[in-house]
């Protein structure tokens, strides 16, 4: 049986700690000038845990370089953000950016789940993952009591299911089209 106390990382290991690495690095700069120049009061309270997760997952994620002897990578420095700039957003646009990088994470997190295999790095992603969700109903919860959340698009609900029964469906939209399936259900490419 394989010994598992002592196992090296795999690319995609490396490849997706690198990453998250160099995102929270860029988390940490950016959220830190959100922090200084925030106005909103229910705004202030999500910065600032999202500013802290990042800064944990920097540490979850020091630790494992460390112990791999793995360089640790060059991320985003305060060099790289201009503290005293004055505010560049509204508190508004900040929700707004701190939802969709809540969808980025998930998004990167699951992705990664899929590809590494140590307990450890598995137990990280997860972290990243759940933490992205409560992000996100953070962010979600906020805008919709602001009256901010913009939601996708309402459509008539069908009276039926119902078939394409006729080659002409997108007639010429794709081009020339080629038959795939003889069904009711027709799909061309």
């Amino acid at each position: 049986m394989e010994n598992k106390t002592n196992i090296r990382l795999t690319a995609a290991e490396m490849s997706c700690l690198w990453t998250q690495f160099i995102n929270d690095t860029l988390a940490v700069c950016v959220n830190t000038h959100f922090l200084n120049k925030v106005e909103d009061k229910e705004v202030s309270p999500i910065i600032e845990w999202t500013l802290n997760e990042a800064k944990n997952n920097l540490s979850i994620m020091n630790d494992i370089f460390t112990k791999e002897k793995f360089p640790l990578p060059i991320g985003f420095t305060e060099q790289d953000v201009n503290t005293q700039a004055p505010k560049l957003f509204s508190d508004t646009f900040v929700i707004m950016y701190l939802r969709q990088m809540s969808i980025l994470a998930m998004a990167a997190s699951s992705a990664a789940l899929g590809l590494v295999t140590r307990p450890d790095v598995v137990a990280f992603h997860k972290r990243v993952l759940a933490k992205g969700v409560e992000l996100q109903d953070k962010t979600r919860e906020l805008m919709l009591i602001q009256g901010t959340y913009v939601r996708p698009p309402y459509i008539s609900t069908p009276d039926k299911v119902d078939f394409v029964e006729r080659e002409q469906f997108l007639a010429g939209f794709f081009g020339k089209r080629e038959r795939l399936l003889q069904s009711k259900s027709l799909i061309y490419f």
